[in-house]
C-alpha cells in the first residue's frame, strides 16, 4: 500500500469532520438569528410601551409605580437577552473556528497525499524507464555486435 493510499482514510475522516463542523456553524446561525430576533421583539415591545406609558400619562400611583415596575421588567429582559445574543454569538465564533482549524489541516493533509502521489508517479514512471532502459540494452545485447 502506498503513503498516499494510507493517508486517503484520515483525508476522508477530515472531511467529515468538516462536514460536522460546518452543520455547527450553520445551526449555530440559526441560533444567533433566533435570539437577535427574540431581542429585536423585546426591544421593539420596550418602545412601544414607553410610548403607550407615556400617552397615557396616567396620574394614578398605582399606576405610575406599576408602569415603572414593568417597565424596569422589561429593561432586564432587554439585558438579559443581549446576555444571550452575546453569548450565542461567541458560540458562533468559536465555531467557525474550529471550522476553519480543521478545514487548514485537511488542506495539509490533501496537499500531503498530493505530494505523495506525485512521488510516486514520478518514482513508477524512472522503474518504468529503467526497465525500458535495459529491455533495449538487453535485446541489443543479445543480437551482438553491429557491423
Amino acid at each position: 500500500m502506498t503513503r498516499s493510499n494510507r493517508l486517503l482514510p484520515l483525508v476522508e475522516n477530515a472531511n467529515e469532520r468538516i462536514e460536522e463542523s460546518a452543520r455547527a456553524v450553520a445551526a449555530a446561525r440559526e441560533v444567533l438569528a433566533r435570539q437577535e430576533a427574540r431581542l429585536a421583539e423585546l426591544m421593539n415591545y420596550r418602545q412601544q410601551y414607553e410610548h403607550s406609558a407615556a400617552a397615557a400619562q396616567s396620574t394614578r400611583f398605582f399606576s405610575v409605580a406599576n408602569s415603572r415596575a414593568f417597565q424596569a421588567q422589561l429593561d432586564e429582559a432587554v439585558r438579559q437577552q443581549e446576555a444571550r445574543v452575546n453569548a450565542v454569538r461567541e458560540d458562533l465564533e468559536r465555531a467557525l473556528d474550529a471550522w476553519s482549524k480543521l478545514r487548514k489541516e485537511a488542506r495539509a493533509m490533501e496537499q500531503l497525499v498530493d505530494r505523495f502521489v506525485s512521488d510516486e508517479r514520478r518514482q513508477a514512471e524512472r522503474v518504468e524507464q529503467r526497465h525500458a532502459d535495459d529491455s533495449t540494452g538487453t535485446r541489443t545485447a543479445g543480437r551482438g555486435p553491429v557491423e
